[in-house]
């Protein structure tokens, strides 16, 4: 945002802004002035031209009547030069507009209209030559026509002057200016201070007031009907806002009490959801510990009495030794899944991973029926720990087959593909899908929709952990058409690895 200056205050705006209009105004009308005493000078100036002109033409005339010599219309015209007014031209032409007499200047090489008129038309002419604001003069010619035989003409060169005022028209306009916007400065500046800024300085100091947390100020001013209207307007603003104070603090008091409350709940629910949790996996423990348990211990009876059977006891010690194999698996996924490991990260294609996850599992019985397809392209590399990608991938497999058993048509589909924020792999397969319970706690330990005996309901836990241990996320959820999905997504390599 640019940074804006320091702002000029209201007296100043006035000031600037009247200032602005005053002589603006002044400078119009002594324009205005200027021309119409312009104007008037000018047409002075163009009839004593002409009538001076007209005069010598008339003289002009009585002498050529009597002689026709050079020298007598330079002595008349010399005596005008002489005894009128300042004339920059004074010179007579003949009739073919030849210059035969040239008093004051050097005269007109050629003929203009003026001289043309008095020459073929036998008539006066003025005119005045030079822009408005530059050097300006009246010329005027006249013909002279003893007995209407046009002999020449007498042509004059007036300059233009201004008003006689001191300084010319600029010291005119400069006085007038300065006089006139004195006087309506002070008047302006007097009356604006009374009725207006006087009222909006104690409007202002009232203002910082309430501003300051003062509700009860109250504001009168005299002034213009819009300044109390603006007076009314902050006192009930100012009465509204300490009655807002008064119920603010009220309900900052409630939901202080309320917050407390929801605080110690929270708390309250926490600890409920830990001790649950804490629950759900202690049943979970116990349950696949209790029962191949149970099972040894029946089996250590039978093996304490006298069976009289070497291969019935035989028996009895594999079977032992099967369960406390499964409760040694459950004791190991559970420490597992608490330590995930720290083993160093290395560079893996994710896409290479899944085929060789594939042809790993392929050979095993369970996955006889089961058609596999991989969909991707191209390398996709990721940072992890490779035995525990495979253990993931393997995971994802065991939980697919097993879900599909009964089902006529087995298939597991891989599809590896890059996102926005990373790496995404899904496996699909075409079972009945994930249950509501699935869906909600099947990343939970020992969770498990399995039978008794079949799984240890942490293969969807370990994957979670493992997952977050490299900055991943894992999803689960049903197809449109069936089958359940499972989603990760792994952060791109060389993208920092965060346990989530």
């Amino acid at each position: 945002m640019k940074e804006q200056g320091p702002a000029r205050g209201l007296w100043g705006e006035i000031a600037l802004a009247l200032s602005l209009i005053t002589i603006a105004t002044i400078l119009l009308n002594a324009g205005v002035f200027w021309l119409l005493l312009k104007s008037s000078d000018s047409g002075r100036r163009i009839e004593l031209a002409q009538t001076l002109v007209e005069t010598m033409a008339t003289q002009l005339e009585v002498e050529a009547g009597r002689e026709k010599d050079n020298r007598s219309y330079r002595k008349i015209l010399k005596a005008y030069a002489d005894g009128g007014p300042t004339l920059e031209e004074l010179y007579f032409v003949s009739p073919d507009g030849s210059v035969l007499v040239s008093v004051v200047g050097q005269g007109e090489a050629e003929s203009d209209e003026g001289i043309r008129t008095a020459l073929f038309g036998k008539k006066s002419h003025a005119e005045v030559d030079g822009s408005l604001w530059g050097e300006r003069a009246v010329v005027a010619t006249a013909p002279v026509a003893p007995q209407g035989n046009v002999v020449g003409a007498v042509r004059i060169r007036m300059p233009l002057t201004s008003p006689v005022v001191p300084g010319g028209m600029t010291g005119f306009v400069l006085a007038y200016t300065l006089s006139s916007g004195l006087a309506i400065s002070v008047f302006g500046f007097s009356l604006f201070r009374r009725r207006l800024l006087k009222p909006i300085q104690e409007i202002q100091q009232g203002t910082y007031a309430i501003a300051s947390g003062q509700f009860d100020q109250r504001l009168y001013v005299e002034g213009s009907r819009e300044l109390k209207h603006l007076c009314e307007s902050l006192n009930q603003l100012a009465q509204s806002l300490g009655e807002y104070r008064d119920r603010t603090e009220s309900h900052v008091q409630e939901v202080e009490a309320a917050s407390e409350e929801l605080r110690k709940t929270q708390e309250a629910l926490i600890r409920s959801e830990r001790l649950a949790g804490l629950g759900r996996m202690a049943a979970g423990l116990a349950h696949e510990v209790g029962n191949p348990l149970a099972a040894v211990l029946g089996y250590m009876e039978l093996l304490g009495q006298d069976l009289q059977d070497p291969e019935l006891e035989r028996d009895l010690v594999v079977r032992s030794r099967k369960e406390l194999e499964r409760i040694h698996e459950v004791i190991r996924g559970l420490l597992d899944h608490a330590h995930p490991g720290s083993d160093e990260l290395t560079s893996v294609d994710l896409l290479e991973a899944v085929h060789q996850a594939v042809l790993r599992v392929q050979p095993q019985a369970s996955f006889q029926d089961v058609s596999f397809e991989v969909i991707g392209n191209g390398s996709l590399w990721i940072r992890i720990v490779p035995a525990k990608l495979q253990q993931v991938l393997l995971n994802l497999m065991l939980n697919a087959v097993g879900a599909m058993n009964g089902q006529t048509q087995k298939a597991i589909r891989w599809t590896v593909s890059a996102v926005d924020d990373g790496v995404q792999i899904q496996c699909e397969d075409t079972g009945p899908g994930f249950n509501g319970l699935a869906l909600e706690q099947g990343f939970e330990p020992f969770f498990t929709t399995k039978d008794v005996g079949e799984g240890t309901g942490l293969g969807l836990t370990t994957c979670l952990q493992i997952i977050r241990a490299v900055g991943g996320r894992i999803s689960a959820e049903n197809g449109e058409d069936g089958g359940a999905i499972v989603t990760i997504t792994f952060p791109f390599e060389g993208e920092e690895n965060a346990a989530g």
